[in-house]
């Protein structure tokens, strides 16, 4: 069999539009890549069929760099391998909203708390147009890639 690609690095967004994180492996499941694309900005200024503040919108976005307090918990699932044990088809379950509190260095070095309310006002504030933030939650440990399950989080 020949090689027909080669894989160079695997990346992580925990944050949708903010700056990855280049990771030795990756956790992938059912629901994509475990930890990525957790939060997200929903935005009052953007269409509701895509209500998400993005790069595109907020272009220093994608300088902020989030970064798990736990990043060994936010690694893969704690339970793999027990569930590998009982069937390789079995999901693990979702983590401790502990195991994936998030950390964003802004631009300028400052460094908050996801769900800080000085954190919310800064893209909002690069946006312009009126945008009033409200900070979302995928389920935890699940991508938010597919039809997007996301909601206000309640003390990460």
């Amino acid at each position: 069999m020949s090689a027909i690609g080669r894989v160079e690095s695997v990346w992580r967004y925990p944050v949708k539009s903010m700056r990855g994180e280049k990771l030795p492996e990756i956790f992938a499941g059912f629901s994509g890549v475990w930890g990525d694309r957790l939060f997200a900005f929903k935005s009052s200024a953007t269409p509701v069929g895509f209500p998400y503040l993005t790069g595109r919108e907020a272009h220093e976005m994608l300088l902020y760099r989030p970064r798990f307090r736990h990043p060994e918990k936010a690694a893969k699932p704690v339970n793999l391998a027990e569930a590998e044990q009982l069937s390789p088809l079995l999901n693990p379950v979702a983590a401790d909203p502990a195991d994936f509190a998030l950390d964003v260095e802004t631009p300028s070095g400052e460094v908050s708390a996801i769900d800080s309310p000085v954190l919310l006002g800064l893209p909002a504030q690069q946006a312009g147009n009126g945008h009033s933030l409200t900070l979302l939650r995928a389920p935890l440990g699940r991508s938010s890639r597919g039809p997007p399950q996301w909601r206000r989080p309640t003390n990460p």
